[in-house]
């Protein structure tokens, strides 16, 4: 039976066969997550009186070409109310939460949070798995869920830990300092140094978390070898040069003829690419809000509930494969996750690189060492893609490349089995290089 305890054990006879000395690293402190009834009650409260707005020729269809509709929302509101969120409490508590403390070179000590499933195995590959936005450490329950039946502490080959992101979710962040990206990554480094981790691990990264990995294989050696399912394209190896406006819109204009027609890529992957090409038109206007408009979008949203699940929704709605949507109890459950602990207004840091004029250098040209091995899933309904041949050339050290024929932007949420699959497949190819 996995449990806090147990996991707790298994970390125990880790640190004791590792020879690693309890001095060295930070405690670990179970964490029962729990939202006070005074709050549960605002959020009620709050929920009730909002209303829906005015019915406009926007909001009447019957897809997102617009945003969110109205009819969905006013729907979803009404099934908000009678969620359980007690429910919800109980199943994220069911697998072991800890939380340590970090102290950064730069902003001191952080309290972050994770969940962890450690084994008993001497030779179990320490994986960092990161999350990013709109999502959270909730986004790989259902992965944890298959790792759990599928293994005990004394089979799992694997020491699995799963963070909130600073400043997201569960763990703490600074008030009087902006985070940057780069910070992030560092702390993410150190969380898995302190746990005993400092001979090395693998980190798989999506979305935001895809930037940290990139950052973590670049900069610090214990990142032994990274995957990703969501990479910026660049012919080059670079980003094209662009204005902001373009960079924060992420693929500029004058280069999608060429990425259509001059990269040898498949009809298949052209098709993907238009798709794309069209998020960037169409879907990425958040993008600009929260990277140049922070304090706003954040003080609106964490007004109301009901506003929030109007932004937030929207890519839970759009983003997934549309042929496997997720349940509306799960959009809702990730939407409260984030009203619960004021996730949102904290969370905007990364988009503040995408604003700079150092974007495409800090985002989009990390540097990866040859010597790390590199995997990369497509999944189909993904918002970004890097077609294969692109991939060849900019990355080296590509190791594992897979298209994948279902699943979205929320992998690990809405396909964990072939997730996990993609995961172990590239590790089978990545740890004999790396000796770890």
């Amino acid at each position: 039976m996995w449990s806090a305890l147990s996991t707790f054990l298994a970390f125990c006879q880790l640190t004791l066969a590792l020879n690693i000395s309890h001095a060295t690293m930070a405690p670990l402190r179970k964490l029962n997550f729990h939202v006070p009834d005074s709050k549960i009650n605002e959020f009620t409260s709050l929920l009730s009186s909002s209303k829906i707005g005015p019915e406009t020729w926007y909001n009447n269809h019957n897809n997102t070409d617009f945003g969110t509709t109205r009819d969905w929302l006013a729907k979803a509101k009404d099934s908000w109310l009678d969620l359980d969120w007690r429910n919800q409490e109980d199943r994220i508590n069911s697998f072991p939460n800890f939380n340590t403390t970090i102290n950064d070179v730069d902003i001191g000590p952080i309290n972050i949070h994770f969940v962890g499933l450690y084994s008993s195995r001497r030779d179990a590959l320490p994986l960092l798995f990161l999350h990013g936005w709109p999502g959270s450490f909730l986004e790989f329950l259902p992965l944890l869920d298959i790792l759990k039946s599928k293994y005990t502490t004394e089979s799992l080959p694997y020491h699995v830990i799963i963070p909130s992101l600073p400043d997201y979710g569960l763990s703490g962040g600074p008030v009087d300092t902006e985070l940057t990206l780069e910070i992030a990554a560092r702390i993410m480094n150190e969380l898995m140094i302190t746990l005993g981790f400092g001979s090395g691990y693998v980190v798989q990264g999506g979305d935001i978390g895809s930037f940290l990995a990139r950052i973590l294989s670049a900069t610090y050696p214990q990142c032994k070898a990274f995957h990703s399912k969501q990479n910026w394209p660049s012919i080059s190896g670079r980003r094209p040069n662009c204005t902001n406006h373009q960079a924060v819109n992420m693929l500029a204009p004058s280069s999608q003829e060429e990425m259509l027609t001059g990269a040898n890529i498949t009809e298949e992957e052209s098709q993907h690419v238009q798709r794309m090409l069209k998020f960037s038109t169409t879907g990425s206007s958040y993008l600009l809000e929260h990277g140049l408009r922070p304090s706003t979008i954040g003080l609106v949203l964490s007004s109301s509930p009901l506003a929030m699940l109007a932004w937030i929704g929207e890519k839970f709605l759009e983003w997934p494969d549309s042929r496997y949507p997720l349940t509306l109890d799960t959009i809702l459950t990730m939407v409260s996750f984030y009203w619960y602990t004021d996730t949102f207004p904290r969370s905007m840091y990364p988009y503040r690189a995408l604003a700079g004029s150092a974007a495409a250098d800090e985002l989009f040209s990390v540097p990866t060492s040859k010597e790390k091995p590199f995997g990369y899933s497509v999944f189909p309904a993904e918002n970004i893609l890097l077609p294969k041949a692109w991939a060849e050339k900019a990355y080296p050290n590509l190791v594992f490349y897979k298209r994948n024929d279902k699943g979205g932007h929320f992998a690990a949420l809405e396909q964990p089995d072939t997730f996990l699959q993609n995961i172990e497949e590239f590790l089978a190819i990545a740890r004999p290089l790396i000796e770890l």
